[in-house]
């Protein structure tokens, strides 16, 4: 069977309760919001793993590895229920991997959630985060995309002071067709999900049949790779929950994720039906300072209230979140979205 809500919530909030930074944005929703629970069940549309990681509301990162014959990302993961006086890791855990997706002023990086089996191995638990960035694993959603080429990851150690990721395949050290300029967002890809894997903060060393790589993905970089904090590098608004190809029960959902530093205003949110718009509100901002800013790592927050929708037919929705933000070339301000595709029932 698959896990259920409750179950992967006590995955995420466990594995990094204790944890700093930890990319936890849930676990400051329950704090700072102080409202009732959400009336709702999401059930994976299509049993995907990666659905299955969507369904959690929190957005606390925790990703661990899975062998050559556990089944991909688009396969059901078996999951149990965790004895309470076991000592036994969970069967799965939620995977923070970080793609790309084009905006109007260009291309950032954007999360998107994924349920893997569970290790207590920090090495593995980056590898196995790793590799879902190649394109011959890469996201769920169609909108998201991946610079990494096949077999572009090998190995990974995990040391005091670095993560050293060595580089499986001489592809990925050339740009692609969008050159270095792109390819940076290619190497911070690779940064933000190995941070995330670890829930903490490490450069990364890159290298090679054992030797540092002078370039990645086209860029050239140092002995050790630090997180870019630059702002026009994640996205200006993304969606947590839902996860793409969801299937949603009951009367009422509600939405939740962050934004970035660069966004001026709300956070503006319609679902509809066959392009027509439905229903459509303004999310709420979350309060989170001090040490709750930390904990997102400097990410903003925002959720919905529970939206009414028992009214509507049975079919597949988009629901969009739109901000308005400016952009890596201007200061203008543009209009920036992020989309999740689900299935009312």
């Amino acid at each position: 069977m698959t896990p259920g809500d409750d179950e992967l919530r006590g995955l995420f909030h466990d594995a990094v309760a204790d944890v700093e930074p930890a990319d936890r944005l849930g676990e400051v929703r329950r704090r700072t919001s102080g409202r009732r629970a959400p009336s709702r069940r999401w059930v994976p549309l299509l049993a995907g793993a990666g659905a299955v990681a969507a369904t959690v509301v929190t957005a606390a990162v925790v990703v661990s590895t899975v062998d050559d014959d556990a089944p991909d990302h688009d396969t059901p993961v078996a999951s149990s229920s965790p004895s309470t006086d076991s000592t036994e890791p969970p069967a799965t855990a939620a995977a923070g991997i970080y793609y790309v997706a084009e905006t109007p002023t260009g291309p950032r990086l954007y999360r998107e959630f994924q349920a893997v089996g569970s290790t207590s191995d920090p090495a593995q638990k980056v590898l196995i985060a790793l590799q879902r960035l190649t394109t011959d694993s890469g996201p769920r959603d169609p909108d998201y995309r991946t610079l990494w080429p096949a077999r572009s990851f090998s190995s990974v150690q995990v040391a005091d002071d670095r993560v050293v990721v060595d580089l499986g395949t001489d592809d990925a050290l050339v740009a692609g067709p969008g050159g270095p300029a792109e390819g940076r967002y290619g190497v911070q890809q690779a940064v933000y999900t190995a941070e995330a894997a670890l829930s903490q903060t490490l450069p990364v060393a890159f290298v090679r049949d054992g030797r540092p790589a002078p370039t990645v993905l086209g860029v050239k970089v140092g002995d050790l790779v630090d997180r870019d904090r630059s702002f026009d590098l994640t996205a200006p608004v993304n969606i947590t929950d839902p996860g793409e190809r969801l299937a949603v029960d009951g009367d009422t959902l509600q939405a939740n994720g962050t934004i970035s530093a660069d966004v001026a205003g709300p956070v503006r949110w319609t679902l509809a039906h066959d392009g027509d718009v439905v229903v459509h509100g303004q999310a709420q901002p979350l309060d989170i300072t001090g040490a709750d800013a930390r904990a997102t790592l400097g990410a903003p927050g925002w959720e919905t209230e529970p939206i009414d929708i028992s009214g509507l037919a049975p079919g597949t929705y988009v629901f969009t979140a739109t901000v308005t933000g400016t952009g890596q070339t201007s200061d203008a301000p543009a209009q920036f979205s992020d989309t999740r595709t689900i299935t009312v029932r």
